[in-house]
């Protein structure tokens, strides 16, 4: 076993047989088998496909319906799913075992004919796959025998796993959709809950797998997903009972549902928000304009107001402070200075302010919040900014077009790897480098070569570089860390919040979920 590989398993991946279940008993109480699950789900799914990041309401669907080979599992483990080992061969190859006697909800047989199809969707740009640009370094997908695969990478590539670990990842049926079905608008998975019918504006509706080969799950017979847009609309069906787990919760409700007994909050630090710019527009394409705006924010109050104090200031690396790869040095390089703000503006031709256009989701309380005291701030240095706040699915693909100045959002890392930092900067990433109109050569080599080594030291230094580089030409500019994540009465069991960042995967959680009532 290579280095790397094991770096890989060190992060989280067990490399046994079998299933990884973490709700098996709760304070010695056995699960109970029955019930519909109503799910508050804070916005319309704007699609259905498993491959594709369409939002974090959208995966909690996916994750309920969908498999990988790998998944993340508790406390965020990595755990075998549709595979039950795997192994490397030299450095670049690693060969798959499947789960045997897999079908999908429509009674096709799960084999490495469906892995290889599922790849090759992945890895085609038509497709719009999340993971397209992180898994670059495969170069094929080889099917060894009916239950064998083989991935073939052009170069050793530490964060593998943990990138196949994600709902994106998923396994899709290869007869279904080759013979004409849209994965945008409907779903043929082998995970835990058929798909029964999606009612636009309304509800997703998906019902218990019997033939699941995780015997004994999921515990639910169904889940409803009622989509309540409005925040308070969503928590107060909560608090009345007629949804049992809610998402997307407003940080500054958290504190009051803490201290309500038939409530109970599921959230951790899991979610940044920032400023992306589209550098290829002006004023934007000036650095010192993007260095201005990012002056011109008192982080800490951004966190005092909308985040309540569930919050960190972010004024230099993105990379979680609990991360291996953490540097401090790139602490303070943005703190509040309006003085060096209307400096900067004066210096790339503005010296009576400017005028922007904002985009932020109204869908969102953190957006629009986040966009509306962004616009306080700017003011005081003599930017006059207008909000633009469509509804998220709007938002999105305006994002995927292009067709936005300044935008604000709330992200998060989607692996537990420093290579997140690829989805963001990386030239060739169809998501969002391409969308902003970042390029910059200098980072694409040292993102490619951190990948590949197995010395977190050498990887570390190669980040700090990135993050030196990427704090300079400011294409994001980060806010702040904040808590994130749902709120559920208080005889639900099971479900797990996924911790820091990837907690946006919980809906893995759903086999093990069930009602003590």
């Amino acid at each position: 076993m290579t280095r790397w590989l094991l770096a890989a398993i060190i992060t989280g991946a067990l490399v046994v047989a079998g299933a990884a279940s973490w709700g098996a008993t709760t304070g010695g109480t056995q699960p109970k088998r029955g019930g519909t699950f109503i799910w508050g789900l804070s916005t319309e799914p704007p699609d259905l496909d498993p491959q594709v990041d369409s939002g974090v309401a959208a995966g909690y669907i996916k994750e309920a319906v969908y498999e990988g080979l790998v998944r993340y599992g508790h406390n965020g483990a990595i755990v075998p799913d549709l595979a039950v080992r795997w192994g490397m061969v030299g450095n670049t190859q690693i060969v798959f075992h499947l789960r045997p006697n897999v079908k999908f909800h429509n009674g096709d047989p799960f084999t490495a004919a469906d892995v290889k199809f599922s790849f090759d969707r992945l890895l085609n740009p038509k497709t719009g796959a999340s993971l397209t640009g992180n898994l670059k370094t495969i170069q094929s997908v080889e099917i060894m025998d009916p239950m064998t695969v083989k991935i073939v990478l052009s170069q050793p590539f530490a964060p593998l796993l943990a990138y196949l670990a994600q709902p994106y990842g998923a396994m899709v049926d290869s007869k279904f959709v080759q013979g004409g079905a849209n994965l945008r608008s409907t779903m043929m998975g082998t995970g835990p809950f058929k798909f029964v019918s999606w009612q636009p504006g309304q509800s997703v509706r998906v019902v218990r797998n019997d033939a699941y080969w995780n015997t004994g799950h999921p515990y639910l017979d169904a889940i409803n997903y009622q989509i309540i847009a409005d925040d308070q609309t969503r928590l107060t069906a909560l608090r009345a009972g007629d949804v049992m787990l809610a998402d997307f919760i407003p940080q500054e409700q958290m504190n009051a549902i803490q201290r309500d007994p038939q409530l109970q909050l599921y959230a951790d630090v899991g979610i940044f928000t920032c400023i992306i710019f589209n550098v290829s527009r002006k004023p934007y394409d000036d650095v010192r304009v993007r260095q201005a705006i990012a002056y011109a924010i008192d982080r800490d109050a951004m966190v005092k107001t909308i985040f309540d104090g569930r919050g960190t200031s972010i004024t230099g690396d993105v990379i979680p402070k609990s991360w291996w790869a953490y540097d401090s040095k790139a602490d303070g390089t943005y703190t509040y200075n309006p003085d060096k703000a209307k400096e900067l503006l004066k210096e790339a031709g503005y010296p009576n302010g400017l005028k922007i256009t904002i985009l932020a989701p109204i869908t969102f309380t953190l957006h629009t919040r986040t966009a509306q005291v962004l616009q306080a701030q700017l003011a005081k240095v003599g930017i006059d900014a207008t909000l633009d706040l469509p509804e998220w699915a709007v938002v999105l693909n305006r994002h995927l077009q292009g067709d936005y100045g300044v935008e604000v959002r709330g992200l998060t890392a989607s692996v537990n790897d420093p290579d997140f930092l690829t989805l963001y900067y990386e030239s060739d990433q169809p998501y969002y480098a391409k969308q902003v109109g970042f390029k910059d050569a200098q980072i694409d080599g040292w993102l490619d070569q951190a990948r590949v080594l197995d010395n977190q030291i050498l990887r570390k230094a190669l980040y700090a570089k990135v993050t030196e580089r990427a704090l300079a030409l400011s294409p994001w500019v980060y806010i702040a860390w904040g808590d994130s994540g749902e709120a559920g009465r208080n005889y639900v069991r099971g479900y797990e919040h996924f911790p820091g960042p990837i907690g946006r995967y919980s809906g893995f959680s759903l086999q093990d979920t069930w009602l003590a009532k």
